[in-house]
Formats: C-alpha cells, structure tokens, sequence
C-alpha cells in the first residue's frame, strides 16, 4: 500500500523533545535530591517544554494540515467509537490526529502549561504547600496520559500491524481513502523550530546562576533551586 507524507517535520521534532524533556523533568524530580543543584534543571527542562508548548500552539494555527487543531477530532462520541473499535479489525482510520491522540496531545500540552504556572508560583512562594499538591496532580496525570498513550499505540500496531509506531519518526502513513496527503514537510520551518528552540535553552542555561540557585530571565528573579544561605563571619 502506497505511503503519504502525514505529520510535517517542526510536528515530529516538537513531538520528540517534548517526551524528553518530560522524561528528563520526571526523573530528576523522583530521583534528584530536592536541596541538590541538579534538581533546578529539573524546573530548566520544564520551562522549556513550556516553551515547546508555545510554539506548538502557534504551528497548530499555522502549520500543515495534520498539525493544525481544527482537524483534531474532539468529539466525545467519536472518541467512544474509536475506543470501541480498536479492538476490532475495522477500526476508523485517520491520516493526521486519531480521537484519542487528538485529545491526548491537548491534554498534554494543557497539563504542561499548568505544571509550568504551578512551578512558579512554588518558587516565588505564593501558596506554596498548595501548589505543590497541583504540581504534583498534574505530573502525575500527564504521566497517565503518556502510558495510556503508548499502551494505545502498542495495541493498534499488534492490532493492525501497519507501522504506527514509526509515524513519527518518518512522518508517513498508508493512504487513507479520505484523506489528502499533507504537501511540505516544511523543513526550513523545522531548522528555525530548532535554532529558536536551542537559542532560548541557551539563554535559561547562561542566565541561571548554579550557585543561587536563581533564574534572572526576562527581567524576572526566579528561585529555581534552595536558597544558599550565608554564613556569619561571627
């Protein structure tokens, strides 16, 4: 069966940091001292999924066909139906976004958005206790999200065994009846997506001071890490 050109390339590169950035953020917050120094780029690696986010949201009104949000399928009902049919051998095939990728990835990005918000209100100590618990909720269930998401994509290929799970690593699917292949990979929007990327990790990286702890980014002070105390000369 002939392959189409499905997801451009900014879509398979934001698709890819974003998953190692959470797991990289995940893991230094499970198994990184909080007082430790390295724990503060566990707040760094949030800040930049946030940022991913951002310009996520912008290709999702600008970008191809399959990237933008209004040809996700976030209809509840055919969400069900779609459910329902994974386990058949007639499941509905889609050419971008399936109804429970479509609302996974909104999710997703939503959670991240209020991770990042949780975070700095924590660190500029504005309800602290409670915002840890929000934090911390909304970890948590992006964590669900993802297993659920790769449970499901696990399932379809066993199911199906048509190479979903190398989709977004070429960017092409089987032809779909009812669906028009996407016409660029837009990959000079994908050399800009990296270099914007790179250059504000950079920026974060130079502007943050290992040895406060602080973040002096865009005119703000931000206490990504224990604050180090002074000692008394006395």
């Amino acid at each position: 069966m002939k392959n189409v050109k499905a997801y451009d390339l900014p879509i398979r590169i934001f698709h890819w940091l974003f998953a190692l950035l959470f797991v990289a953020s995940f893991l230094i917050a499970k198994f990184v001292d909080d007082e430790s120094i390295l724990y503060s780029y566990h707040m760094l690696s949030g800040l930049l999924m946030v940022f991913l986010v951002i310009l996520r949201i912008i290709w999702g009104f600008l970008g191809s066909e399959t990237a933008k949000f209004k040809s996700f399928k976030l209809k509840p009902k055919e969400l069900i139906n779609y459910l329902k049919s994974i386990m058949s051998s007639h499941s509905k095939r889609y050419l971008g976004h399936n109804p429970a990728s479509s609302f996974a990835a909104l999710l997703m990005m939503g959670l991240t958005l209020g991770i990042g918000f949780s975070g700095y209100m924590m660190s500029q100590r504005i309800y602290k206790h409670f915002f840890e618990e929000v934090h911390e909720l909304f970890a948590h269930a992006f964590l669900m999200i993802v297993i659920i998401h790769i449970a499901g994509v696990i399932l379809h290929q066993v199911r199906h065994n048509d190479g979903i799970v190398f989709i977004m690593f070429t960017g092409r699917k089987s032809k779909i009846d009812d669906g028009v292949e996407i016409k660029s990979n837009h990959n000079i929007v994908a050399i800009l997506f990296v270099l914007i990327v790179t250059s504000f990790g950079s920026y974060l990286l130079k502007s943050f001071d290992r040895g406060t702890g602080q973040l002096n980014a865009f005119g703000m002070q931000v206490q990504l890490g224990e604050e180090v105390e002074e000692e008394d000369d006395d």
